[in-house]
């Protein structure tokens, strides 16, 4: 049976397959009425993955950091305190009331009891970090896991001395990163594993010694994809100047220029069977799936990076030996038949609409729980009638159903309402791949309100930076620096930074320019080298001798000739985009040494200033 249904929020039509089906009857739920991406971005819009406030705490009065900002509704404790036993959640107990909707009562509980200030655990000497486990000596690493002295990363797990990068995995001394496995001295580069010194690279896989290169397989000593002798490439390298900023500006723009004549293959991915979607690894029968490690049947799954995980539905965030969630936020470590939660983990069993709540089973609509069993909105029940009022609750809540002021209607089935979310949307991890606007994201059922920004004046405008890195001087870690943007951009901009020890001397280690913008117009900058968790259907890029824009040459004859390639796929390159995109078997049948293509547009090196 497979069904085409409309979605509530979006109005459009979204197709529900009968395997899909099979899972809803096999987990006792009924089927969304939201399409894939609106579940997505509702799931989302109840995460703020990396941005830190100011918040008072109910205990003390004192302002502490933390993930929720000072104007949201939600109360915090520090951290240490909220996992202390020297407070009960159990005491904001409520009977149920069925007089009002459900998700009403929920709110009102959430805003009683007290969340953590951060989501973290096992941290070890590090500053502003948050939604991270088990790191140490860290500053601003946030969405993490197993990570040593480094800063400025997001999205990592287990690397050491590394800064400034996005979606890295057990790297080392590395710097400006995007997508980078195992890699040790890489600069600037995306998408590449096992790689050594290698800088401003794409697609790189076990390489040494290269710059400016696309798409090779263990190489080394290769300049913009041609090989040279190490004496040569040793002395192009010092000509580069990369430790200046202007010098490795004009780099940079020709590396990137030059990534884009080689063709991409549609998909992130290895070692997998059966799967769609986008970065995607040693999987089996995921499904549009994006970022997801050692998965098994799984569907509409985001950021599972610690597997293994099976049998789960729209679950977003962590992983860990977890089975049977479904439309869950981070959540996991040894959990099952978990559905409708957000931060529950630990060894959790058969929790439904529950938030912090831990090691812990049989628990409906409740926060901030830890070791409980049989409990309803916080109050405890016994097994029989925990069983009968949860089974009259969940009809009450398709007899009562809860509507937001977009119009969306909220039965039993769906995710908690966005507009309820602690969080305004703006900072959520559902901002990046869908802007909005406060008034839009206000008129579309999502959590929207002003936050104040602290004002921070500079004292060293960025271009008063000394361009080399041997010039900069000790003291300019004593200094505020002006961001190069000052707030004219789209990025969040804080508009002052500083440049810390630990980062100066890093620089200095690596030769290359200190940064000129703060971090969060850094990171923003980074998703530019960042596939959205958005999925378009194409066809193959491949023309026949070759790419469809004529700018690729093919160097090796394919399945299909000279005639355009028929394969179809999904894929997260948004057709407007200027990648050439490939099928599988066309990506694998040009050889990983590419040569020098030849483009209608001019050679690799015009109009370049290098």
């Amino acid at each position: 049976m497979r069904e085409t249904r409309n979605c509530q929020n979006c109005k459009q039509n979204f197709v529900i397959e009968a395997e899909d089906f099979t899972f809803y009857e096999k987990i006792k739920v009924p089927p969304p009425t939201w399409c894939p991406e609106c579940r997505f971005k509702r799931r989302m819009s109840w995460r703020n993955a990396w941005h830190l406030f100011k918040k008072t705490d109910a205990l003390t009065g004192e302002k502490i950091f933390s993930l929720f900002p000072e104007e949201s509704p939600i109360k915090i404790y520090e951290r240490d305190y909220w996992w202390s036993d020297k407070w009960n959640a159990e005491q904001y107990g409520r009977d149920f009331d069925f007089r009002r909707t459900f998700f009403e009562q929920f709110r009102d509980l959430m805003h009683e009891v007290p969340f953590p200030a951060h989501s973290v655990i096992d941290l070890s000497n590090c500053q502003y970090c948050t939604n991270a486990n088990n790191m140490k000596n860290c500053y601003l690493v946030r969405a993490a896991a197993n990570t040593e002295d480094s800063a400025y990363l997001i999205w990592d797990n287990g690397s050491k001395r590394c800064m400034d990068s996005h979606m890295t995995e057990q790297c080392e001394m590395s710097y400006g990163n995007v997508n980078a496995t195992r890699c040790f001295k890489t600069l600037f580069c995306s998408d590449c594993e096992d790689c050594v010194e290698t800088i401003l690279c794409k697609d790189c896989v076990g390489c040494s010694n290269c710059f400016g290169c696309v798409g090779l397989r263990n190489k080394s000593y290769h300049f913009f994809n041609e090989r040279l002798s190490k004496e040569d490439y040793v002395r192009k390298l010092t000509e580069l100047n990369l430790g200046s900023a202007q010098s490795f500006s004009k780099a940079e723009i020709r590396a990137r220029d030059f990534w884009l004549k080689f063709p991409r293959k549609y998909l992130h991915g290895r070692q997998n069977v059966d799967v769609s979607g986008d970065y995607i690894y040693e999987s089996k029968n995921a499904k549009q799936c994006y970022r997801v490690f050692r998965c098994e049947d799984v569907k509409f799954c985001q950021n599972i990076l610690d597997g293994p995980v099976k049998d789960c539905y729209d679950y977003s965030n962590w992983g860990d030996n977890n089975e049977l969630l479904y439309e869950c936020l981070i959540c996991g470590k040894g959990s099952s038949r978990v559905k409708f939660c957000a931060q529950c983990y630990l060894n959790d069993r058969d929790l439904e609409y529950c938030i912090f709540c831990h090691d812990s089973s049989d628990l409906f609509g409740c926060v901030g729980l830890r070791n409980k069993q049989y409990c309803i909105l916080n109050k405890q029940y016994s097994k029989n009638d925990y069983r009968e009022l949860v089974s009259k609750i969940k009809k009450h809540m398709t007899d009562l159903p809860y509507r937001d002021r977009a119009g969306n209607v909220f039965a039993y089935g769906e995710f908690f309402p966005p507009e309820l979310s602690p969080f305004p949307y703006q900072v959520t991890e559902a901002y990046e791949p869908f802007p909005m606007t406060n008034e839009d994201a206000a008129q579309r059922g999502f959590s929207a309100y002003d936050v104040k920004r602290e004002e921070h004046n500079f004292t060293l405008p960025a271009a008063d930076i000394p361009d080399h890195i041997r010039e900069a001087q000790d003291t300019i870690t004593d200094g505020v620096i002006g961001c190069q943007h000052d707030g004219k951009c789209a990025q969040e901009c804080t508009k002052a930074f500083r440049i810390i020890k630990e980062e100066l001397e890093f620089c200095r280690r690596l030769s290359i320019p200190l940064p000129r913008l703060c971090p969060n117009c850094r990171h923003y900058e980074r998703l530019a080298f960042r596939n959205s968790p958005r999925f378009f259907n194409r066809v193959c890029g491949c023309a026949g001798k070759e790419s469809q824009n004529g700018v690729y040459q093919n160097t090796a004859s394919h399945f299909h000739g000279q005639e355009p390639c028929p394969n179809e796929f999904q894929t997260s390159y948004a057709p407007q985009r200027p990648e050439i995109v490939y099928c599988e078997r066309c990506y694998q049948a040009e050889p990983r040494l590419r040569k020098k293509c030849r483009m209608k547009y001019g050679s690799a090196s015009k109009n370049s200033q290098i």
